[in-house]
């Protein structure tokens, strides 16, 4: 992505392809401060605070939104800082947080926090949001995005984080009134993968979602319409939603990595992802496939019910395969090979 190489640092030693940058990071020794350019904060910075009844509130547009590069630490970092944004708040604060808190905020080993945490967070000043833009496509038809930034400062010093969100999130994350999904970060902070948080929020955004039926009974409202490419209907329940393949693939940054193997991606991605959802949140979700032809076009998400003691949830969780559930450990091995350390 363009908008990943922009960093400018001063005072440390920069590759050749990085001198167009425009974001300034301070450095002494094994600390450092990264502040993007035009960004001021004289407020002090104020401790993260965990409680399991703690909110995260997103705009749907937010939680539905492309998200690139982020590793499973850079994600549960990132829901870390909303759910201390609270109710009435009109400003985002800074925030800090030792590395030996954070480890415990973040449900990760402590040594795994201590030596990413300086890559961890240059990375994170180089994430983007991709958000799209339906009205206003490019002359190809294809989709247009608006791209921005997830944070606006950061600096490790004597091993405490001091972190700021983006005010290009603003309008996503405060005073929100309409078209925004509320959980807690105990819904996601076991998940093992990036992915598995991504799909939680994605479902999550939509659960809530009803529109009444042509018999008067509400449904979820899917985000797309229930036609294949050969114009015929698809079947969906009243508690079904259904997306394309083409997007859940975008959604999750996958294109390049699965671009001609639909069934991977179902495997590693969906699936697993389901396995973890439904085995550490209260979410209770399957899934099945539909084709148009030969090749798996779309896929069709079942809620049920959301109570672990629900006797058709529980029989869905008791009833999955070990080849099934193993997917689950593969991909959070996966995980920790991505973030490069031991665990």
């Amino acid at each position: 992505m363009a908008d990943q190489d922009q960093l400018q640092i001063s005072g440390a030693e920069v590759p050749e392809d990085d001198d167009e940058l425009d974001a300034e990071l301070f450095s002494e020794g094994g600390d450092y401060k990264i502040v993007a350019p035009g960004i001021e904060h004289q407020s002090e910075a104020i401790s993260i605070r965990y409680n399991t009844e703690y909110s995260i509130v997103q705009a749907n547009e937010l939680l539905r939104s492309k998200q690139t590069d982020l590793t499973l630490m850079e994600t549960k970092l990132i829901r870390l800082a909303i759910s201390q944004i609270m109710k009435g708040d009109d400003d985002f604060r800074t925030y800090r947080v030792s590395a030996i808190r954070l480890a415990k905020f973040l449900d990760l080993p402590r040594s795994n926090v201590y030596r990413a945490m300086q890559d961890m967070n240059m990375n994170l000043m180089k994430r983007v949001i991709m958000l799209r833009d339906k009205d206003n496509p490019t002359k190809k038809g294809e989709t247009n995005y608006k791209i921005l930034h997830w944070l606006s400062s950061v600096e490790y010093k004597d091993k405490v984080l001091t972190y700021r969100l983006s005010d290009e999130l603003k309008p996503y994350l405060i005073g929100l009134n309409e078209m925004f999904t509320t959980y807690s970060y105990e819904d996601i902070i076991h998940l093992p993968t990036p992915y598995a948080i991504r799909l939680y929020e994605l479902l999550a955004s939509w659960v809530n979602t009803t529109v009444q039926s042509r018999k008067g009974k509400k449904k979820y409202k899917s985000p797309f319409q229930c036609i294949d490419q050969n114009g015929e209907e698809i079947p969906i329940a009243p508690n079904e939603i259904i997306f394309t393949v083409e997007y859940l693939k975008e959604f999750f940054d996958c294109n390049d990595k699965y671009k001609n193997n639909v069934g991977d991606f179902i495997r590693a991605v969906i699936e697993s992802s389901i396995v973890a959802v439904n085995k550490h949140t209260m979410m209770r979700v399957k899934l099945r496939k539909y084709k148009t032809g030969r090749t798996i076009t779309h896929i069709i998400f079942t809620f049920l019910d959301s109570f672990l003691d629900d006797p058709d949830s529980q029989e869905y969780i008791e009833n999955l395969s070990k080849d099934y559930r193993d997917t689950v450990d593969d991909a959070a091995e996966q995980a920790n090979d991505d973030e490069d350390l031991p665990e």
